[in-house]
């Protein structure tokens, strides 16, 4: 899904009208574009050079009559608009070029991006993946859900209980604990039934 919007915006005067033959200069960031011009094209491959000041049409940049878009290889500039009086509608000092993808500044952010990395944090920020990730940190691989074989003793640091076999043969066991009287639940080697 995309949303739709004007390729080309509008430029008002200072009625609020769209503008006829307004004049539009871009200039250096947070310098006067008329005497810090910078160079605009036609086009984004930035070959077709676009004379200033532009003109508009309809409230629209245009290239002759033909409603166009303008590109320029800064990422930011100023702008000046004046109208067909050369009366001044609108100065801005500094304008993003890319203004749809520029993010404020956040405090947090910024407060990071202050710090002191050392070599050891920044290489964790470029790891590739999980394996490279518990390679780097020692992270041993934790016990599958099925499957897998383990050896040695289990020491619990809470409470609770677990078997162990000490013969061989048994692989596994489960404890049951029941009233007494009922059905004896063991089906399999190693079982062990408690009653109360």
């Amino acid at each position: 899904m995309q949303k739709v919007g004007n390729p080309i915006p509008l430029f008002l005067d200072a009625r609020g009208l769209l503008m006829d033959a307004g004049k539009i200069y871009l200039g250096e960031a947070n310098a006067d574009p008329q005497t810090n011009p910078i160079v605009a094209y036609w086009d984004e491959a930035l070959t077709i050079v676009a004379e200033q000041p532009l003109r508009t049409l309809g409230g629209r940049i245009v290239n002759v009559t033909n409603p166009a878009s303008v590109f320029i290889a800064e990422a930011d500039y100023s702008m000046r608009i004046t109208d067909f009086d050369d009366v001044l509608v609108d100065y801005s000092p500094s304008v993003f070029a890319d203004s749809s993808s520029f993010q404020p500044l956040d405090v947090d952010l910024t407060t990071i991006s202050g710090q002191a990395n050392t070599p050891y944090g920044l290489a964790l920020l470029t790891l590739a993946n999980q394996a490279a990730l518990a390679t780097a940190t020692g992270i041993p691989n934790p016990l599958p859900l099925t499957g897998g074989t383990m050896t040695g003793a289990i020491n619990r640091q809470g409470a609770g209980a677990y078997v162990y076999w000490g013969a061989t043969g048994f692989t596994g066991g489960r404890l049951f604990l029941t009233a007494a009287g009922a059905a004896d639940p063991t089906s399999q080697p190693g079982d062990v039934w408690l009653t109360y």
